[in-house]
């Protein structure tokens, strides 16, 4: 029998041949186009009665909406009426929303004082809708170091370890098992990285009475933006890694038959610039279809206002003349043998 993964490596090793050694012309016609080509950073993506809603980082945590993945998409304001007492000043980081017991949840990264510049704690917010308006639950944070200046967590990260920085929580990503069970997966900032993972309770809206938060991944590197499904070989997590402003940003994937022991986990590259012709192509999150299948949505850079990708190794944050911009893609998802695949890239109508 053939060594599948020795083949899969030969088809993208093929494929990255050819866009180098290809014109103009056809490399762009090889390079996925995105679905909404505007800043939309981290998406979180839903399916919804009448279609899809997507989440952005950005003040009060902008949207689209569209009935098709591939659009057309339309954009919409902030969802988050406002920003709980906790938090002070500042935009609101790569979110997740998923819908609880007949709510729609919002979970959120905002800023708070006791942590620099860009430390964040999350929160959760509730609404009737996808579309909102969500309002912010309850008067303390959901996760939030003990050392941060703000009313005492339900998961303060107890007890502290000291190898990790000071730097707060970010990227929240819920989760529901087979069994009803549901997590909230969330990312410690900065280096060293870790992917931490604690239990909810039905509702979604707190963390377990007596429960305590479990390390599930660490990386000396940027490890971020967790998104986590279940799969017949075990539990699939798809993770961003890299710097976000660089071309070089990627996306992971990382599997594991025990939900909270990842310490035999197998792993590859799920999609980088090799091998899509993207660049930066990070911050996925997992959509489900009709047909119970999923798409992946996820940003990569384009620039000076067109479709095509950014290329090089700058600093696209950095790069104001560029125009770069952190552009919304979809893929329809695969799996072979447990490994997730893209059998078809949208798209925009």
């Amino acid at each position: 029998m053939p060594n599948r993964g020795a083949a899969r490596l030969l088809v993208l090793l093929l494929a990255a041949t050819l866009l180098s050694i290809a014109g103009p012309a056809s490399a762009e016609e090889w390079v996925p186009r995105p679905v909404l080509n505007v800043d939309f950073p981290d998406p979180a993506v839903v399916a919804a009665p009448g279609g899809l809603v997507a989440y952005a980082t950005g003040d009060l945590v902008p949207h689209a909406w569209s009935r098709q993945p591939d659009g057309p998409w339309r954009r919409g304001p902030g969802l988050l009426t406002h920003k709980p007492s906790w938090s002070r000043e500042g935009g609101v980081w790569a979110v997740d929303v998923a819908r609880v017991r007949g709510q729609w949840l919002l979970y959120y990264a905002t800023p708070v004082k006791g942590m620099g510049e860009h430390g964040r704690c999350i929160g959760v917010a509730r609404s009737r809708a996808a579309r909102g308006p969500f309002r912010p639950v309850g008067s303390a944070p959901l996760v939030c170091p003990s050392y941060a200046g703000t009313p005492t967590a339900q998961d303060p990260l107890l007890p502290r370890d000291p190898t990790l920085p000071r730097a707060g929580v970010i990227d929240p990503s819920y989760f529901r098992d087979a069994d009803g069970s549901s997590y909230l997966l969330y990312k410690t900032d900065r280096i060293p990285s870790t992917v931490r993972a604690v239990a909810l309770t039905r509702d979604g809206q707190s963390v377990q009475t007596g429960a305590t938060s479990v390390e599930l991944i660490r990386s000396e590197g940027v490890l971020e933006n967790p998104a986590l499904t279940l799969r017949p070989e075990g539990y699939v997590l798809l993770a961003s890694e890299g710097d976000w402003t660089r071309c070089g940003y990627r996306t992971t994937w990382r599997r594991s038959t025990v939900l909270l022991d990842w310490t035999a986990a197998v792993g590859g590259v799920f999609l980088d610039t090799t091998t899509t012709g993207l660049c930066g192509p990070g911050g996925a999150d997992l959509a489900e279809r009709k047909d119970g299948e999923l798409t992946a949505f996820l940003h990569g850079w384009t620039c000076r206002d067109t479709v095509l990708p950014c290329t090089g190794t700058g600093k696209w944050d950095h790069k104001p003349g560029q125009r770069g911009r952190r552009a919304l893609y979809a893929a329809e998802l695969g799996w072979l043998d447990g490994v997730p695949q893209v059998t078809r890239w949208l798209r925009a109508r």
